[in-house]
């Protein structure tokens, strides 16, 4: 995983932890992800995963839909410290 400071995203490392806790692969998150008509390939998955690709809210939204969790969920135990350092480099 990349560093908080050059991460482009808060989400990546969560996504991959619960996609790993629910037994899936990158490929079947993907493939979940297309049934729900968002067009994502396992090496896009990867990069949010790594931080290295931002993420937008509707996307945030089909990954928890996905993964069968909340948005809520996903943010869980972030905090605006957290965010901070990935705010500021987005703007680059």
């Amino acid at each position: 995983m990349t560093n908080d400071t050059a991460s482009q995203n808060l989400l990546g490392a969560r996504i991959s932890k619960m996609r790993s806790e629910a037994g899936l692969t990158q490929d079947q998150l993907a493939g979940a992800c297309n049934r729900l008509g968002w067009d994502i390939s396992r090496a896009t998955l990867s990069k949010i995963e790594y931080g290295i690709r931002r993420l937008n809210d509707a996307e945030v939204l089909l990954l928890a839909t996905a993964l069968k969790t909340s948005v809520a969920e996903l943010y869980e135990g972030l905090t605006a410290a957290k965010a901070l350092p990935v705010a500021r480099h987005s703007k680059s």
